[in-house]
């Protein structure tokens, strides 16, 4: 039996509570070893009860079947999604440079077709991942994040059923963004890392000067909202406005997720990434009152899935490869090393450290 620790909205049927949960007055309100039902998850929401410890059953007999193909790069394929997000970074640059010094018009036919050469060279939304992964060896800048940004958003905006015009109005959104950045002087950015970006401060007033470039242009308002919004939380302790639930849309919603999963796993000068999947672990922890559940649920589990059959290094140093995702602790997955299979979820003293391809 496999014990977790697991959010009370992704509770199923077969596990079972293993402590007992008290209220807030100190009242137990479900006692130990109580099987999980829908009457139990209903009861433990209006307590608001966040987590309960779990238990349920984990079997590994023999090698499982991976729910998806080895992932397989086509070289000539890489190399022509290289060469098209090159071309993206230099057009991004220019037309946001464009913006930002010379009050001119975003070009977005232009943006589009650029987002559109980048991912006409993945065959899959999967293959489209991987190709990200890989390009992510390097350090970024302003203009890399925001392409990746926009490409995971359309990702996760086609996993949620956006329309298309939806799909489109994230994209152009997301690479746009953090275009505040570039009304930053010299001396702020010195020592300007995207990872301090996310905790605001000083930091902060990037969102409102990028607004502010932006809002008299023809572009979509959900757009501009989203610019404007793409750093608040549902909990209302984002910034710069600390608004909440109905007044952040749901295409800020989406570039939240993205932008905090590229910028976590984002190359900095002497700033180390985080793993993938502490960066999955993270947003499972943190994630749940402050962005989009069902977003984020949807975006873990397909992130995660993708990295079936990838090599990475544990913190023993010794390399495994991804065989199995537990749908219950995603960043924990089943994984083989050598002949043997161990199974992350019941090995506390085991993490994934590094992907290596």
């Amino acid at each position: 039996m496999t014990q977790l620790r697991v959010q009370t909205n992704r509770l199923r049927k077969g596990m079972t509570i293993k402590n007992n949960v008290y209220s807030r007055s100190g009242v137990i309100i479900v006692p130990e070893n109580t099987p999980v039902t829908k009457d139990i998850v209903s009861l433990l929401a209006r307590h608001f009860i966040d987590y309960v410890i779990v238990e349920y059953e984990t079997e590994i007999p023999t090698p499982p079947i991976p729910e998806v193909p080895a992932p397989k790069i086509d070289e000539k394929k890489f190399e022509g999604f290289r060469q098209s997000f090159e071309v993206a970074e230099a057009s991004l640059s220019q037309n946001l440079m464009e913006i930002a010094s010379n009050n001119s018009e975003v070009d977005v036919p232009a943006l589009l077709d650029m987002l559109t050469n980048i991912v006409e060279n993945s065959e899959t939304d999967i293959n489209l991942c991987d190709m990200l992964l890989r390009m992510k060896r390097s350090d970024e800048d302003l203009y890399t994040h925001s392409i990746n940004v926009a490409l995971f958003s359309q990702i996760l905006a086609k996993w949620m059923n956006f329309e298309q015009d939806e799909i489109e109005i994230v994209m152009i959104a997301s690479l746009l963004h953090d275009i505040g950045i570039l009304r930053c002087t010299k001396d702020e950015l010195k020592n300007f890392h995207f990872k301090d970006d996310l905790k605001g401060g000083h930091f902060s007033k990037h969102v409102i000067a990028g607004y502010n470039l932006i809002k008299e242009k023809a572009l979509d308002n959900r757009i501009k909202q989203a610019v404007l919004t793409h750093h608040e939380r549902l909990d209302g302790k984002g910034f710069p406005l600390r608004i909440s639930h109905a007044n952040i849309n749901r295409y800020s919603r989406c570039i939240a997720i993205a932008d905090i999963y590229d910028t976590l796993t984002m190359k900095e000068p002497g700033v180390e990434a985080m793993s993938p999947f502490d960066v999955l672990k993270y947003l499972e922890v943190n994630g749940h009152h402050k962005l989009d559940s069902q977003m984020l649920m949807i975006f873990i589990s397909r992130i995660a899935n993708n990295f079936i059959q990838h090599n990475v290094r544990l913190n023993t140093g010794e390399t495994a490869q991804i065989i199995l995702i537990n749908k219950f602790n995603v960043s924990r997955p089943l994984v083989q090393v050598g002949a043997s299979f161990l199974d992350l979820a019941t090995r506390n003293d085991l993490s994934i450290k590094e992907l290596l391809d």
